[in-house]
């Protein structure tokens, strides 16, 4: 019994950890104490800020780099951690509605984007008082295969707690079109 039971468990682990990167069948938060969303587009004023307000779509050329940057917002009347301790992740879809994998890395996919919350030496603990944000850039094509012509769409989603089992927050999705190399970018219309 305690054989079958340790099977269990290792098949369950495995299961949860090859990489599956779709929200999971938790349900969506219906008063979540953050808001998630993502952009791919740079400010046209201030180039080191992303434009979450222009952030619907974007367009690149095939080989470029896809960099999006998902802002986390407290929208809660308390503190909350930058970063839940239980996994998050990422969708990427082709525009057939083909979910596109991680890439392997050794005998492990990535899954998620970003690479995890980091403690700053004399930061209080790492939260987000209500009413602040934070702001985690990610090259995204570093993780996925999205050198290949076509629509692409990404949605991020996180967990509202600690727990795995806890509802999930999901983003806005952003649509990236990715163009020949040989092709020109369009000109956008102001």
């Amino acid at each position: 019994m305690r054989i079958t039971f340790a099977l269990l468990l290792l098949v369950g682990a495995s299961v949860s950890s090859s990489g599956q990167t779709v929200a999971p069948n938790q349900t969506e938060a219906v008063n979540p104490p953050f808001q998630l969303e993502i952009t791919a587009n740079l400010d046209k004023e201030h180039t080191e800020l992303w434009d979450f307000v222009n952030s619907a779509e974007t367009t690149v050329k095939a080989g470029s780099m896809v960099v999006v940057a998902t802002r986390k917002t407290n929208i809660s009347d308390h503190e909350i951690n930058k970063s839940s301790g239980a996994s998050g992740g990422t969708d990427i879809r082709d525009s057939s509605g083909n979910l596109i994998r991680p890439r392997e890395f050794g005998s492990k996919p990535r899954d998620g984007i970003g690479g995890g919350e980091m403690k700053i030496r004399g930061e209080k603990e790492p939260v987000l008082k209500p009413g602040e944000s934070k702001v985690d850039p990610d090259c995204v094509s570093d993780w996925y295969d999205l050198s290949q012509p076509g629509t692409y769409t990404i949605q991020v989603w996180e967990h509202t707690s600690n727990d795995p089992a806890s509802s999930v927050v999901k983003s806005n999705i952003v649509t990236i079109t990715v163009l020949p190399a040989e092709e020109p970018l369009p000109t956008k219309q102001q």
